[in-house]
């Protein structure tokens, strides 16, 4: 990757709506060229897919909770099973295994707390291994950036 694939991919984390002859004028390339180099990056994997980003206010989706969870048996069986059960809620948005005091890193999304108490005590709750739940409920964001710095 050099330095032109680089600022291909600024570009499209910026905005993934441009196309190559706009990204090309951008450049002071030609759009094949351009063209050539975004299929490469995607068949390599480097982009892995476009996404359109939604506004939660608006959508009535702005209550983020974070779960700190620490299961009991740490066991491969057993932490694969859990992993398995939490990667197929629907709710979960992100999802982490971390160092430190809590085994997992969980995000979730909704529109109201009782979403989230009947999602913890309906879903969640169902699940067996986990030791302890820690939530975490955003009250603001204050930067959400789902860009990767190239630099």
């Amino acid at each position: 990757m050099d330095d032109i694939d680089r600022k291909i991919l600024e570009i499209l984390q910026g905005d993934s709506m441009k196309t190559a002859k706009e990204m090309a004028s951008e450049l002071s390339l030609t759009a094949t060229p351009i063209y050539e180099r975004i299929k490469k990056l995607q068949n390599s994997g480097v982009i892995k897919k476009y996404v359109a980003l939604l506004d939660a206010d608006l959508l009535g989706k702005n209550l983020v909770v974070f779960m700190n969870i620490t299961i009991k048996d740490h066991q491969s069986e057993k932490r694969n099973e859990f992993v398995e059960k939490m990667v197929n809620l629907d709710a979960v948005r992100e999802f982490y295994h971390t160092s430190g005091t809590f085994d997992f890193l969980v995000k979730v999304r909704f529109s109201t707390i009782k979403e989230y108490r009947d999602f913890l005590l309906n879903e969640v709750a169902s699940i067996r291994n986990i030791g302890d739940i820690d939530s975490q409920i955003v009250l603001e964001e204050i930067k959400y950036s789902t860009r990767i710095i190239l630099s």
